[in-house]
């Protein structure tokens, strides 16, 4: 029994598409995402200290997901929500704050962080 091969015409047109794609494949871009970015101040201080935090500088390139919310968390316990807010740190300690991007279906796109430090009252 003799198998049949394609024919040239057809091998040469499969092998080109199959190029084709696997090149397609390679030069897509990633989707693009948005960056968190927090701005503080003060970012150190006494106790009880006032910080004003601002995540207007974060960035949402086209074609990514939008963001919906921004909700900040303090690691003291409490949290935050809005592009701008602040917070009053009343005990002493290095605080992590967070700031999550939240999309509409409510996931997590990005989180950034920010140091503040509290300093024992003179």
């Amino acid at each position: 029994m003799k198998l049949s091969t394609p024919a040239r015409g057809a091998a040469t047109a499969i092998l080109a598409a199959t190029v084709l794609l696997s090149i397609g494949a390679c030069l897509q871009q990633p989707t693009p995402t948005p960056t968190a970015c927090i701005k503080a101040d003060p970012t150190i201080g006494y106790a009880p200290l006032s910080v004003t935090f601002d995540a207007s500088c974060s960035s949402v390139p086209e074609g990514a997901e939008d963001v919906y919310h921004f909700q900040w968390e303090f690691e003291d316990g409490s949290e935050g929500t809005g592009q701008i807010t602040s917070h009053t740190f009343t005990e002493p300690g290095t605080y992590t704050v967070a700031v999550i991007m939240i999309n509409s279906a409510y996931e997590w796109v990005d989180i950034g962080t920010r140091v503040v430090t509290v300093l024992p009252t003179e």
